[in-house]
């Protein structure tokens, strides 16, 4: 998973904060529960995660340093309990522990799908349920493949020699069978498309320089927003008009040995 600076993220993730807000919305809780936030971010889902399980707890993980110390620096609701891990989803450090494993727009990011699939279920009580959102294919190219169509083009070719796609948008038709492939059953699944409008194509530059850390990383300054110029003006030609983003979102509920939440 990227690792990404929190204290940017929280500067421009509304968009994020706006979808895990619809999805935590349309999550049932006892408020007894043990949670697992996979990809946890800034920690600002997680504190709200925990504020609805005050006799339960949240445990919220990322891959980036960054993430979690912006994460552990956020106050935690009072008669809540939570704390951030530093983490990789392919490799969780919990087995049998949690009652719901949740994850928002995270796991996209994680090419090895099916070892996530396998963590998460590791994680997970026999009987536990997990919510996974994430931006999945369609026919639309993604902002994630434009970046690698532009990454190939002569001017850049030579900056990403042997570079891999650091991402997946699974097919939701396929997901089903990944799952149950980890040891997991799909309770439910519904797809659906976004359009979210940042205003300006500056304001779309700065949010997706924030999530292409993958890719400029193997930049100098100077060339890296020389290559996210690139990359916003291709995508325009696919979104229709600067500021715009437009996109597919999969909503799955899962269960570990078919038990259904």
């Amino acid at each position: 998973m990227p690792l990404w600076d929190g204290h940017e993220y929280a500067e421009v993730s509304a968009l994020q904060r706006t979808l895990a807000g619809q999805a935590l919305a349309g999550l049932s809780l006892r408020g007894d529960e043990q949670v697992l936030d996979i990809g946890c971010g800034d920690g600002l889902v997680s504190l709200e995660l925990a504020a609805r399980v005050p006799r339960g707890s949240v445990v919220g993980i990322d891959a980036s340093p960054r993430m979690i110390e912006t994460a552990t620096a956020r106050p935690v609701p009072a008669g809540a309990s939570a704390r951030f891990l530093v983490g990789d989803a392919r490799d969780l450090p919990f087995a049998d522990e949690f009652d719901l494993v949740v994850s928002f727009n995270a796991l996209h990011w994680v090419p090895e799908q099916r070892r996530a699939l396998e963590s998460l279920a590791h994680a997970l009580r026999p009987g536990g349920r997990a919510v996974v959102q994430m931006v999945c294919a369609s026919e639309r190219s993604s902002v994630e493949g434009i970046e690698m169509e532009v990454a190939r083009r002569p001017e850049w070719a030579t900056d990403f020699v042997g570079f891999e796609a650091p991402y997946v948008h699974p097919a939701p038709d396929e997901y089903a069978a990944l799952a149950e492939a980890a040891g997991l059953a799909v309770t439910g699944r519904r797809t659906w498309e976004v359009e979210w409008d940042f205003g300006s194509r500056w304001d779309f530059l700065r949010w997706c320089t924030v999530g292409s850390t993958d890719w400029t990383r193997r930049l100098e300054p100077d060339r890296a927003a020389r290559f996210m110029a690139d990359v916003v003006a291709a995508y325009e030609a696919v979104a229709g008009r600067p500021g715009l983003f437009r996109f597919s979102q999969m909503r799955v509920e899962l269960s570990r040995d078919g038990a259904r939440g």
